[in-house]
């Protein structure tokens, strides 16, 4: 996004005097001529401390913003090319929701305890076929993520994917309110951040922030859940669409993809297909096909855009070791929900004379509730149909204890393990938090082709 001085004078009510249109830039260390520095503060450093050292910059022509309370800090040489604001990283969403307004594109926001990535680029994948549409990158999704998203979003935007992350209550709102969405998706609500939040019941509060500010007559796109539900009831009085399961039958898995029929109101009998293997993905697609439709795709448009769809690193991706050898890499994030999502997976998946293995790093956030959380995964592991479940870590070894269980305290100990386990028609589940560092064990043993 390129700003007018005019826009920037009128937006913040100040008087910089340019000729030039100026552009957004929070990393001192890359800005060039012709832009304004946001400095962002975070818990170990402040940007404000590089305005002198960027302002002194020769035939530049650079303005940054500055905190009222940091001004006494900047040379008074200058102050002419200074924006004075309360906070910068309010500045920094009032500037991509004025962009967000300006191009005006639909505005899908996505949060929830897990499977917003996934939902986010299936989604960009179907919609593609009849938008031009912009979505959130990497883990673009938090308080300085997402208005970078917003603010790098082309003219030509039709449609702008959103996902919303957040560590504690309020984040989402003030998401919410800066993205302005004409559709809020929650995919689910699990035990993810629990030891931030302490109970399932304020996640549920803390995720229905995104309807606070759901553009009047827009579409709330909500899991199936009747806690959820009566939690949303009270913030949105609008159109809602639910999914979940009971409105897919014939589902079947079969070489890396999965079918289905939709029963949803009005969409009776359609058949689909993703290129992938689970009933997460039925779930993903059926978020995907009620949006779709909500914004006029037909059912072959719709199809395109699933049979494209290629699963993110880390997310559930299907890779080859050997003929009849496979991983299914759950590497980038774990909780104890979607541990058992995951294992549940696998068990349907490869259901019949597969030796199923799950491979299982340390799980992130679980606050006071690490104990029972984890006793209750241990307990419920030894009911599912798996010939050998590995750990990693030495704070794992604490809760999992069974026949069919090793403990290992790092991912080489892992490996050694492992590698005696990987015999043909075996399929392996690794999943983990990032602070696992699974995926040196995905890149460690994964020779063959990625099916995904």
């Amino acid at each position: 996004m390129i700003f007018s001085a005019r826009e920037l004078n009128q937006l913040f009510s100040t008087k910089i005097k340019t000729g030039f249109n100026l552009s957004v830039c929070t990393d001192s260390r890359v800005i060039k001529r012709n832009q304004i520095f946001l400095p962002i503060k975070g818990e170990k450093f402040d940007g404000h401390d590089y305005i002198n050292k960027i302002l002194n910059k020769k035939n530049m022509s650079i303005f940054s913003f500055c905190e009222n309370g940091k001004v006494n800090k900047i040379n008074k040489k200058f102050k002419d090319n200074l924006i004075i604001v309360e906070n910068t990283l309010e500045a920094y969403h009032k500037l991509a929701n004025y962009y967000r307004k300006k191009i005006n594109p639909k505005v899908i926001a996505i949060t929830g305890s897990s499977g917003k990535t996934t939902t986010k680029d299936l989604l960009a994948s179907v919609l593609s076929s009849k938008f031009k549409v912009h979505k959130t990158e990497a883990n673009f999704n938090n308080e300085i993520g997402m208005p970078k998203t917003i603010l790098e979003m082309p003219e030509g935007t039709e449609v702008l994917i959103l996902e919303l992350a957040m560590r504690g209550k309020g984040e989402i709102e003030f998401l919410s309110k800066t993205a302005e969405p004409d559709i809020a998706v929650i995919t689910n609500v699990g035990s993810a951040h629990i030891g931030r939040l302490g109970s399932t019941g304020a996640i549920i509060k803390a995720k229905s922030e995104i309807l606070k500010h759901l553009k009047k007559g827009g579409l709330a796109v909500l899991h199936n859940d009747k806690k959820l539900l009566r939690e949303v009831k009270k913030a949105w009085k609008g159109k809602i669409a639910l999914f979940g399961l009971g409105q897919a039958s014939n589902i079947s898995f079969k070489k890396g993809r999965t079918s289905f029929i939709t029963s949803i109101k009005k969409l009776h009998n359609e058949k689909y297909y993703i290129s992938a293997m689970g009933n997460i993905y039925v779930l993903n697609s059926l978020i995907a096909i009620l949006i779709g439709k909500s914004l006029g795709l037909r059912k072959h448009e719709i199809q395109k855009g699933l049979s494209t769809f290629k699963i993110p690193i880390g997310r559930g991706r299907l890779i080859q070791i050997s003929k009849d050898i496979f991983f299914v890499d759950e590497t980038y994030n774990a909780n104890p929900d979607s541990v058992k999502a995951a294992v549940s997976n696998l068990i349907q998946c490869w259901a019949g004379r597969y030796k199923k293995i799950l491979v299982l790093g340390e799980l992130a956030e679980l606050g006071k509730h690490k104990k029972k959380l984890l006793k209750d995964l241990s307990q419920w592991l030894k009911k599912q149909e798996l010939s050998s479940v590995i750990t990693v870590g030495k704070e794992l070894k604490l809760f999992f204890n069974a026949p069919n269980i090793k403990n290992t305290s790092n991912i080489d100990e892992c490996r050694a393990i492992l590698k005696k386990l990987l015999v043909p028609r075996s399929v392996t589940l690794v999943k983990g938090s990032r602070i696992a560092g699974l995926e040196k064990l995905i890149l460690g043993e994964s020779l063959g082709k990625d099916k995904n």
